[in-house]
């Protein structure tokens, strides 16, 4: 008993009970709270700086966000691998915005056939709601599916009203086409690519109370509501958008925030123009895509030529006040796509009227695919307050004013080896067609004679800005258009839209069965977002989750190299902990 109690063990014991003490408060800890530091390159494992900045908006809320994510039970273990990447970020977010989230994993398949087939259409929603997702598999030589509703649905009290809305964590599918197996860990890391962006634009959907106004500019033959489908469905959630025809009137733009014009066609008038400079004057913001050549596509491929005409909008007149000048021009490039033609060797014709962009390190274009356009012009600056966004790479050039258009410009060319230029690696061969000016102006109108009311208390005209606007100008009208065709029915025309999202892949691509995605998409939201101030938007669009790919060369020629060291290293370090361990004993109870 002595020995028991000596100073010596007492000081062990003591020892010991600290040691326990410790990891029972690390445990307890850990419990509640969650702590990592993200060694990755790409911060996979962290949120984005415009993540954390849109949660602390959150956190202000009186009112919890509910989420039900209907993920759970038994799952490939690339699912469970999802499952917890979700969960992981959930509590990222919590960590941030406290008890303002709460979220709870669903098992969608169980209860009754009953219970279960009401809670599918609940989901379903006639095809608003949540899309399911089936997978094929074979077990014990028997192929088997399994049906999954990988996504979640969101709830919120907005001023006093219960508000819902659903996020798309995986694809659906069809009936006929669903996912094997062996397809999910490609599909699982798209998904988990955006996980982020989609969990905080639904978020974004939810919560937003006062949505700013856009106007989309009618009256001059702009993209029509069809053409805009898609464009206007990615913003409408999170804006209010409303088309107008200013047709002479001062006060058409009053109440909105900013004014789209997208590929107008006819000349515009001075009242009109008036309108829009004093809207511009006032603080309102302006993202005018526009061509000053018209070119009729069916001309070019009945003939294989085509002239082009200058427009005469007269609306590049007042941006060249503002800054930019659109010349009569158009961008040829080397990065372009090319045009689908059953004419021509494979169907496929260099076309390099329809380029790919080079970007910017700007907010606007960082981490986006290449932007995708056809017939581009070119902008210069006229002031130092303009900036560029896109422009063409190195190996590029441009034509002539209002040139002529012919199918066989590529053969003028060498076929392996393009030169545009005479040095294909100078960067001042670099043309700019997007650019944006922020801050104030001086006014196009204040000189003209724009209205005949002069008489008029609200005709009054302002010389210079009175609040700091923003002006983004594209050299291109079409790049957010999304194609369609009237189709006769019973009821009338309907229309008829193309089986792909155009802002995500291009025509000829998919006809020539080019796997490419292009960037219009996230570069048309993210000029939005960033003209309406919604910044912390684009910092989340543009994070950029690497997937590095395993090299099988270095696989197949060293996979018994490390195998071998995987099973002897940890089998040796054992060992040489027992014969070190046995020498230690043998060494201090010999004594």
């Amino acid at each position: 008993m002595k020995n028991v109690f000596s100073k010596f063990n007492i000081y062990r014991w003591l020892i010991l009970s600290i040691i326990l003490v410790f990891i029972v408060l690390i445990n307890v800890v850990g419990h509640y709270t969650s702590f990592r530091y993200d060694m990755t390159e790409d911060k996979r494992y962290s949120l984005s700086p415009g993540t954390e900045t849109f949660l602390n908006r959150v956190k202000k809320f009186d009112n919890r966000i509910s989420i039900k994510i209907y993920l759970d039970g038994e799952l490939p273990s690339e699912l469970r691998s999802f499952k917890n990447s979700l969960e992981e970020k959930l509590k990222d977010f919590k960590n941030t915005v406290g008890d303002r989230i709460e979220y709870t994993f669903i098992n969608p398949n169980v209860g009754s056939d009953k219970d279960k087939e009401t809670l599918y259409e609940d989901l379903y929603n006639k095809g608003k709601g949540i899309l399911p997702m089936e997978i094929k598999y074979s077990k014990n030589a028997k192929e088997t599916k399994m049906m999954l509703w990988p996504g979640a649905v969101l709830s919120f009290a907005k001023n006093g009203m219960p508000m819902e809305t659903v996020v798309q964590l995986l694809p659906g599918t069809s009936p006929d086409r669903p996912f094997m197996l062996n397809q999910m860990p490609e599909v699982v890391e798209s998904a988990l690519n955006n996980l982020e962006y989609n969990l905080v634009s639904a978020l974004r959907r939810l919560t937003t109370v006062e949505k700013k106004k856009i106007a989309f500019l009618q009256g001059h033959g702009e993209l029509n509501d069809y053409e805009t489908r898609i464009a206007k469905s990615l913003i409408s959630p999170y804006y209010s958008v409303k088309n107008v025809t200013i047709d002479g009137y001062i006060n058409a733009l009053d109440g909105f925030d900013a004014l789209i014009i997208a590929d107008p066609k006819t000349t515009f008038s001075e009242a009109d123009l008036f309108t829009i400079d004093q809207f511009i004057m006032k603080g309102g913001d302006l993202m005018c895509f526009m061509n000053t050549l018209d070119i009729n596509q069916d001309t070019l491929f009945a003939q294989g030529f085509t002239h082009s005409s200058r427009k005469n909008l007269r609306l590049e007149h007042m941006l060249f006040d503002y800054g930019f000048k659109i010349n009569d021009n158009l961008v040829m490039d080397i990065n372009s796509i090319p045009k689908y033609d059953i004419r021509f060797k494979e169907s496929r014709l260099n076309w390099y009227y329809q380029i790919l962009s080079t970007n910017t390190a700007h907010p606007i274009t960082k981490n986006i695919e290449p932007v995708a356009m056809e017939y581009v012009n070119q902008i210069e600056f006229t002031n130092k307050n303009v900036k560029p966004i896109l422009t063409s790479s190195t190996n590029s050039n441009h034509s002539g004013l209002a040139p002529i258009i012919e199918l066989n410009m590529s053969f003028n060319f060498d076929e392996k080896n393009p030169k545009l230029n005479q040095n294909i690696n100078n960067p001042e061969n670099k043309l700019c067609y997007a650019a944006l000016a922020e801050g104030k102006f001086n006014s196009y109108s204040y000189n003209r004679v724009a209205i005949k009311d002069t008489a008029n208390p609200n005709a009054q005209k302002l010389r210079k800005s009175k609040n700091p606007s923003k002006i983004f100008v594209v050299g291109n009208g079409t790049f957010l258009k999304n194609s369609y065709r009237l189709v006769p029915t019973q009821n009338g025309p309907r229309p008829d839209f193309k089986g792909f999202n155009e802002l995500k892949m291009n025509a000829d691509d998919v006809s020539l069965n080019i796997n490419r995605v292009i960037g219009n998409q996230d570069f048309f939201l993210n000029i939005v977002d960033y003209m309406m101030g919604n910044k912390y938007m684009l910092e989340i669009r543009s994070k950029q989750i690497d997937v590095r790919e395993i090299d099988k060369i270095k696989v197949n020629k060293h996979a018994n190299y490390y195998k071998l060291i995987n099973l002897v290293v940890p089998i040796s370090i054992i060992l040489l902990t027992g014969v070190i361990i046995g020498i230690f004993r043998r060494f201090r109870f010999t004594k």
